[in-house]
């Protein structure tokens, strides 16, 4: 009888239970993950009086709250991390190929790599999107609330490091998506 009773137990635990639970946490943590970056991180309103990039980085220290103008870019097919929410920036003083009135000139524009290497060091910077947690969140944000490769930023946030070899890396607090400039209109879509 205590056998039976025992199947019975163990028969009625592993049907409901087990396996069925852990795939339906699975499921409902991976529904509930998030894919894109929270409202907050985002502003409609440029903030005035913006300097542009290179020139906030020739003042900057680590730890330092900072607001400036920039255009996502710098790396060809890495302007966004596909698996993170980071992308890299470019000073808008850098010209990238597509400003150059050539047709076709370039197949990667968002490298910049008609410009002085020198120049596109100084000229770039790394912004991430930290969650609660203080980890960047696991997502592309290609897209992501109009962010687009070329397109104008302003960005405003904290200084994670930065050294004299052109490092710069940024923890976004609010950022406004503007458009992107065309030939002849290098700072069309800027806002300025």
């Amino acid at each position: 009888m205590k056998l039976l009773l025992l199947s019975l137990v163990t028969a009625a635990l592993i049907s409901c239970g087990g396996a069925n639970d852990n795939s339906a946490t699975v499921t409902e943590s991976t529904a509930t993950a998030p894919t894109s970056l929270p409202n907050t991180f985002f502003t409609a309103d440029r903030p005035s009086d913006v300097k542009d990039l290179t020139e906030v980085k020739k003042t900057a220290k680590k730890g330092d709250r900072v607001t400036f103008l920039a255009r996502v870019g710098g790396r060809k097919n890495a302007s966004f991390v596909p698996t993170l929410a980071m992308m890299i920036v470019a000073d808008p003083s850098l010209l990238s190929c597509e400003l150059m009135g050539e047709e076709e000139h370039c197949a990667t524009p968002e490298d910049y790599c008609c410009e002085d290497p020198n120049l596109i060091t100084q000229g770039l910077g790394t912004i991430r999107f930290m969650d609660e947690a203080g980890d960047v969140y696991p997502f592309s944000v290609d897209g992501d609330h109009g962010l687009e490769v070329l397109g104008y930023v302003v960005v405003e946030g904290s200084v994670v490091d930065i050294n004299e070899n052109g490092l710069f890396i940024v923890d976004a607090r609010q950022v406004w998506v503007g458009g992107k400039p065309s030939y002849g209109h290098d700072r069309d879509g800027s806002g300025e």
